[in-house]
C-alpha cells in the first residue's frame, strides 16, 4: 500500500499548531503595534500639553525664573512623555533618580516643576480621557509627582513631606457649576488632601471659613467672566483672614483657560488647568509658602 503521508489526524493537528503559532505571531504583534500606537499618541499628547496647555499653566512668580539664565533647554515633549511613563510604574526610586539626575545636569526645582512636573500631571489628566489610563494609575502617577514635590524644595534641597495638606476648595460667588469642583475635589483626596468644598454665597463666607480653620490652601472655581470683581474680593478677604498667613491661593475654570492674565487680576498665586494639575499646583504652593516663611 503507497504511503501518502501523514494521516488527516496528523495534517489537522499540524494545522492547528500552526494556526496557534500564527495566532501568537500576529498577538505579539499586535500588542507591539498597540503600544507603538499609546506611545505615538502619548507623545503627540505630551505636544498638546506643551504648545496649549503649559502657556495657559499660570504662576505668578514665573518671572523670578525667567530672569536667570536658564543652563539646560526647556525638556521636550519626548522627555516629557519618558518621564510620564517612568511615574506610571511602581519605582518610586527610578523615579526620584530620574529626578535627581535632571536636577544635577543643572535644572532647578522650580524649571522641573514648570516643565516636567507640571506637563507630566496634565499629560496623565489626558491620557484618563483619552482612556489610555485609568483612574487608579492616574491618581497613583499624581501621588508620586506629589511626592517627588514635596521631596524637593524650591531651592533644590531635600525637605521633609508636609503633613499640613488641607485645602478649602469652592465654587466662587455667583458660581453656579459645582461639577468641577468635585472631580478636583476626587483627585485631591485621592492624593492624601483633607478637602473641605462647596459653593460660595459671599466673599464674607469664604473669609469665615478659612478664619476659623487651618488651610493650606485655597481653590476657586469660576466659569463666567462677569464674576471677576466677586471672586477678587473673595481672595482679599481669604488673605486678611486667614489663620495661615501664608495660605496660597489657586483658581480654575474656563475663564481662567482662555485669558490666564486674569490669574494675575483677582489676585490669585496660580491657576490649574484641569484636575490632575491642580493636585500638584496645591503641593506646589503648599511647599513654595512653607519655605518663603521658613
Amino acid at each position: 500500500m503507497l504511503d501518502f503521508g501523514p494521516s488527516h489526524h496528523e495534517w489537522a493537528e499540524f494545522l492547528t499548531t500552526e494556526i496557534a503559532e500564527v495566532a501568537e505571531v500576529r498577538e505579539a504583534y499586535a500588542r507591539r503595534r498597540s503600544a507603538q500606537d499609546a506611545r505615538a499618541r502619548t507623545i503627540a499628547l505630551g505636544r498638546v500639553i506643551q504648545n496649549e496647555i503649559i502657556p495657559r499653566l499660570m504662576l505668578l512668580d514665573r518671572s523670578d525664573l525667567q530672569a536667570k539664565p536658564r543652563a539646560q533647554p526647556k525638556p521636550d515633549t519626548e522627555v516629557v512623555a519618558e518621564f510620564t511613563d517612568v511615574v506610571l510604574t511602581q519605582d518610586v526610586a527610578a523615579l526620584i533618580t530620574a529626578f535627581k539626575a535632571l536636577v544635577e545636569k543643572g535644572y532647578s526645582a522650580d524649571e522641573l516643576f514648570l516643565d516636567l512636573l507640571a506637563p507630566s500631571a496634565a499629560l496623565l489628566g489626558r491620557l484618563w480621557d483619552e482612556d489610555l489610563c485609568d483612574f487608579i494609575e492616574v491618581t497613583a502617577g499624581l501621588a508620586r509627582l506629589q511626592f517627588l514635590l514635596s521631596m524637593f524644595r524650591t531651592d533644590g534641597g531635600i525637605a521633609p513631606f508636609d503633613s499640613k495638606r488641607s485645602v478649602l476648595l469652592m465654587g466662587a460667588p455667583g458660581e453656579q457649576h459645582t461639577f468641577g469642583v468635585a472631580i478636583i475635589e476626587q483627585f485631591l483626596r485621592k492624593a492624601g488632601w483633607n478637602v473641605v468644598s462647596g459653593l460660595a454665597c459671599s466673599a464674607q463666607q469664604i473669609a469665615e471659613l478659612v478664619g476659623s480653620e487651618w488651610f493650606g490652601v485655597v481653590g476657586l472655581t469660576l466659569s463666567r467672566e462677569t464674576h471677576l470683581d466677586q471672586l477678587a474680593a473673595s481672595i482679599r478677604a481669604v488673605r486678611r483672614a486667614s489663620r495661615n498667613p501664608s495660605i496660597g491661593v489657586m483658581v480654575g475654570g474656563p475663564v481662567f483657560l482662555e485669558h490666564p492674565e486674569f490669574v494675575r487680576q483677582v489676585g490669585a498665586d496660580a491657576s490649574a488647568v484641569d484636575a490632575p494639575t491642580a493636585v500638584l499646583l496645591a503641593q506646589r504652593l503648599l511647599s513654595y509658602k512653607h519655605a518663603s516663611v521658613s
